[in-house]
C-alpha cells in the first residue's frame, strides 16, 4: 500500500451496506463470544466516493480488533454520520482498552498493545498500520480514544470530496 502498488478504484459506495457485510463477517465470533453487536446508520446517509475494497478492509480490521479485545457480555457499536460534507465512521467497543502510553504507536507496523505474556496475541500487528495507510490514501483522518478497562473508540473521518449526495 505504502509503495503505491495498490490502485484505488473510487466509486460511490453505500457505507451502510458495507458496514452490514463487515459485521456479518464477525457475527459468528461475536455470537460465540457472547458479545453484543450494534449498527447505527441513518436512513438518509449519502454515498461515499471511495475504494470499496479499502473501506471494507478498514472496517474488517477495526471490527476484528474490537472482537479480539472485548470480553463476554461486552458490546461493539459501529456508527456512521454525515454532515458538513464529511462522513464519520466510529467503531466503539467496551473491551480492555489501550494504555495511554501505547496510543501514539499503535499504528506502527508490528505494534502490539498488550505486552502481558499471559495474554495471547493473535495477528501480526499490521492491522492498524494498514488501516492508517488506507485512510490516509483517501485523505481521511484516523483517531483513537481509549481507556483501560472501559474500551476503545476508533473514529474515521472521510473528507468533503469523498461524500456524494445521491
Amino acid at each position: 500500500i505504502e509503495a503505491g502498488k495498490r490502485t484505488l478504484v473510487k466509486e460511490a459506495i453505500n457505507v451502510g451496506d458495507v458496514l452490514k457485510i463487515c459485521m456479518k463477517d464477525v457475527e459468528k465470533t461475536v455470537d460465540d463470544g457472547g458479545i453484543k453487536l450494534l449498527l447505527e446508520v441513518p436512513d438518509d446517509l449519502p454515498s461515499l466516493y471511495a475504494d470499496r475494497r479499502s473501506v471494507m478492509q478498514i472496517i474488517q480490521n477495526l471490527l476484528s480488533n474490537a472482537v479480539k479485545f472485548t470480553n463476554r457480555g461486552g458490546e461493539i457499536t459501529t456508527s456512521v454520520v454525515a454532515g458538513d460534507q464529511k462522513m464519520i465512521i466510529k467503531v466503539r467497543d467496551t473491551g480492555s482498552g489501550i494504555p495511554s502510553e501505547k496510543l501514539p504507536s499503535i499504528t506502527e507496523p508490528f505494534s502490539q498493545t498488550h505486552s502481558d505474556p499471559h495474554v495471547t496475541q493473535k495477528g501480526t500487528g499490521l492491522g492498524l498500520a494498514i488501516v492508517k495507510s488506507l485512510v490516509e490514501a483517501h485523505d481521511g483522518k484516523l483517531e483513537f480514544e481509549s481507556e483501560v478497562g472501559k474500551g476503545t473508540t476508533v473514529t474515521l473521518t472521510f473528507p468533503s470530496h469523498g461524500v456524494v449526495d445521491d
